[in-house]
């Protein structure tokens, strides 16, 4: 049986766990007791490999000061790290990440926080 994981995300007023790092059509929601699958074409879903990582996401990312909780995930597939992320949240500025439909669209990219990786699906454990 594949090791815990763990995944940051804010709740919503009404209670409807999503996606901290995506927004629009790239979010996704996480209720307990259910496996996400990743939007095709997309990374994954992002997990760190320990809640201190989590921890230390939340800490540095105090964008994301709505309420945010670490959820338990069981990953679902094969792990996989990269180098690069899109910088932005927003759905047009992933859109021109994943896509690279318009060379003349620069698209700003940072670095994943450290353990962070990305598996086409997760099942959701709390």
């Amino acid at each position: 049986m594949r090791r815990v994981k763990f995944k940051a995300v804010r709740v919503d007023h009404d209670g409807i766990r999503r996606s901290i790092y995506a927004k629009g059509k790239y979010c996704l929601k996480y209720p307990k007791n259910t496996i996400v699958r990743a939007r095709e074409g997309t990374l994954g879903v992002g997990v760190f490999k320990t809640r201190k990582q989590a921890e230390m996401f939340l800490k540095r990312y105090t964008i994301f000061a709505t309420a945010v909780k670490i959820i338990r995930v069981r990953p679902v597939g094969r792990g996989n790290n990269v180098d690069i992320l899109s910088h932005s949240i927003l759905s047009i500025s992933l859109d021109y990440f994943y896509k690279r439909i318009n060379s003349l669209y620069k698209v700003n990219t940072t670095n994943p926080p450290p353990g962070t990786i990305f598996y086409p699906a997760v099942e959701v454990l709390e």
